[in-house]
C-alpha cells in the first residue's frame, strides 16, 4: 500500500465560533496542505466541535474534519448520527477524536466507540435505494438492530441515518488521553515518545520541527506524519506550508472525489462489516 506523509493540526481557540475567523483559518490550513484539522482538544472545548465540523464541511474541499467528542456530553447514538451526517456533507472527510469527560475513565470512551461502530454497521452500504419511480426509499432487509450492550452504553438501534460514506469515520486518539489505541486509525504521540506498535502515529511537532529526523522516522515506518497545535494560527500555518513543500515527494495526490481514508492511504477499519452480512 502507498503511504502518505500526513500533516495534522489542532485548533482549539474560542474564536472558532466566529465564522469569519474560522473560515480564514480553515481555508489557510487547507491551502497549506493540512490533511486533518482537530477541532478542540482534551479538556478544551470552548465551542461545539460537531457544529463547527458540519458548518465547515461544505466550505472546504480536501481537509479532514476531526471534531472532539466528549463522553461528558455525548451519547453514542447522537454522536454516530452526527458523524454520519458530517461524512455525507463533506463527501467522506469526517473523522472524530473521542475524549474522556469529567468523572469518566477511558473505558467509557472505548465503549462509546464500540457502540457508535455497531450503529454504523447496522446499515449496509447499499441499503438506500431512493428510486422515485418505484417509490422505494431503502431496502429494509439491509438495516438491522444494533442491540449493543456494553459496560457503559446500551444501544438498540437502528441508527436513523445512513451508513457513512467511509463505513466508519476515521478514528483518531490522542496519547495524552488514550482509550483503546489498538482500535484507532491514527494516534497523536508526544515528541520523543516511542512509536506505538501496530498503530499509525502522528508525532507532535515542537515550535521548530526537525524535518530530517521526521522524514527519517516516516521512511522507517515509525510515524505516519506530524501533528501541530496551532497556538499562533497565522505563523504556525506558514510553518506547515513550508514543511508541506519540503515533504511533497512523500505525499500522494488523491482523486478529487477520494474519501479521507483514500487520501491518507489508510485502509478501512477491521470492524467494518461486509455486504455479505446482510445476505
Amino acid at each position: 500500500m502507498n503511504r502518505h506523509f500526513i500533516l495534522s493540526a489542532t485548533i482549539a481557540q474560542p474564536e472558532l465560533n466566529d465564522p469569519a475567523w474560522a473560515g480564514t483559518v480553515l481555508g489557510a490550513a487547507e491551502r497549506a496542505g493540512v490533511d486533518l484539522v482537530v477541532l478542540g482538544a482534551p479538556g478544551s472545548l470552548p465551542f461545539d466541535p460537531m457544529v463547527i465540523a458540519a458548518w465547515a464541511a461544505p466550505m472546504t474541499q480536501n481537509i479532514g474534519l476531526v471534531p472532539c467528542v466528549s463522553t461528558a456530553v455525548a451519547h453514542p447514538f447522537h454522536a454516530a448520527r452526527s458523524l454520519s451526517a458530517i461524512d455525507f456533507l463533506s463527501s467522506g472527510r469526517a473523522a472524530w477524536n473521542p475524549v474522556t469527560g469529567d468523572g469518566h475513565d477511558d473505558s467509557v470512551t472505548a465503549d462509546m466507540v464500540a457502540a457508535a461502530r455497531s450503529l454504523w454497521d447496522g446499515w449496509a452500504g447499499d441499503a438506500l435505494i431512493i428510486d422515485k419511480e418505484s417509490g422505494r426509499y431503502l431496502d429494509a432487509s439491509k438495516v438491522r438492530l444494533s442491540n449493543y450492550d456494553g459496560p457503559h452504553f446500551k444501544v438498540r438501534g437502528p441508527l436513523n441515518a445512513a451508513r457513512p460514506l467511509q463505513g466508519h469515520p476515521l478514528l483518531l486518539c490522542d496519547a495524552s488521553q488514550p482509550f483503546d489505541v489498538a482500535a484507532a486509525d491514527l494516534v497523536i504521540v508526544e515528541e520523543g515518545q516511542a512509536p506505538l506498535s501496530g498503530t499509525n502515529c502522528l508525532r507532535r511537532a515542537g515550535s521548530r520541527a526537525d524535518l530530517a529526523a521526521l522524514v527519517a522516522a516516516f521512511e522507517a515506518g515509525e510515524i505516519a506524519g506530524v501533528h501541530w497545535t496551532l497556538d499562533d494560527p497565522g505563523e504556525d500555518i506558514r510553518e506547515i506550508a513550508e514543511f508541506s513543500k519540503a515533504v511533497a515527494h512523500l505525499r500522494q495526490t488523491a482523486a478529487p472525489d477520494a474519501t479521507l481514508r483514500e487520501r491518507l492511504c489508510l485502509p478501512l477499519a477491521d470492524q467494518l462489516i461486509s455486504e455479505g452480512a446482510f445476505a
